[in-house]
């Protein structure tokens, strides 16, 4: 490796974990005041407004892999828009099968404020419209997933990869990610208040998960595109839950129903897993040697 490079590049990661930090005690202590999911969103963009910062002072014009390559990663991109519900559903259908009693789709929030007293009303209603969020929900997200994934698959990834390999360029980034969530989770987010260091456990658990598919997404495609439509999937979900749509809420959001859980989050583990074993077929090279961030 040349050690120039190598230095430039340590560089890069200081300012990046620098400014990164900087967004994110911002937008904590911000969110801690007013509890608007919307500053959420716009912490979202910071990671990659942070690489923009950092390739801007450094001179860098490596890949940021934006480029969508749609012919080539047809497959990626379908798997990208509609497996993330599906899991995420056959994880609520493993945890009801764990904990049948918790299955009250009746008591639900939504039965309960729909005024909805008949399961064939209810699946009249919900068919539909899980359907529809299946299929529309990931482009309102879009932008904001993306602001996360050029910065931890496009870029952060990449550079790790050069001194650790892939599989251990993979984990630290997944666990980075995860960390980068704590500030928000310890003050309820996902897992409420009542467990913050079981919260932050079970979000480090998640990203990492996550971030093993979405890195082999990302070498699989060479693109962050497919990586923020996964994102972005799951964060859909997030407006049709498990919990709220077939629940009365009373199980625990550690263990499940929702993917953010321990058993509703069973089938990305399994693809997690699949993923992983995939990766033994990359080199452990740097593939970030690319004269344009707008090519490949």
């Amino acid at each position: 490796m040349n050690l120039t490079h190598s230095s430039g590049t340590k560089k890069q990661l200081g300012l990046f974990a620098g400014l990164t930090l900087i967004f994110l005690i911002f937008f904590t202590i911000l969110y801690a005041a007013q509890r608007d999911n919307r500053l959420l969103s716009l912490l979202m963009l910071t990671p990659a407004l942070s690489v923009l910062i950092v390739n801007r002072l450094t001179h860098d014009h490596r890949s940021l892999f934006l480029k969508p390559q749609l012919k080539r990663n047809a497959f990626a991109y379908g798997l990208s828009w509609f497996l993330p519900p599906v899991l995420a559903f056959l994880g609520a259908g493993l945890s009801f099968l764990f904990f049948p009693a918790h299955f009250q789709p009746l008591a639900s929030s939504f039965a309960v404020k729909n005024g909805i007293t008949d399961l064939s009303a209810l699946g009249l209603q919900l068919i539909p419209m899980v359907l529809l969020a299946m299929l529309v929900n990931p482009f309102g997200g879009l932008l904001p997933a993306l602001g996360e994934e050029l910065a931890w698959r496009g870029w952060l990834l990449p550079r790790l990869r050069e001194f650790l390999g892939v599989k251990r360029a993979v984990l630290a980034t997944s666990l980075i990610w995860g960390l980068w969530h704590a500030p928000i989770i310890l003050l309820g987010y996902n897992y409420g208040p009542d467990h913050p260091l079981l919260g932050v456990l079970m979000q480090l658990w998640l990203c990492l998960i996550q971030g093993v598919i979405l890195a082999w997404l990302q070498l699989k495609s060479h693109s962050v595109w497919t990586c923020a439509l996964w994102h972005a999937s799951l964060n859909g979900i997030d407006l049709y839950t498990a919990s709220a749509l077939l629940t009365a809420g009373t199980l625990s959001p550690l263990i499940g129903p929702d993917l953010t859980g321990l058993i509703g989050g069973l089938g990305f583990a399994a693809a997690a897993v699949f993923c992983w074993k995939q990766l033994r077929l990359t080199p452990d090279c740097p593939a970030i040697s690319i004269p344009s961030r707008f090519e490949r």
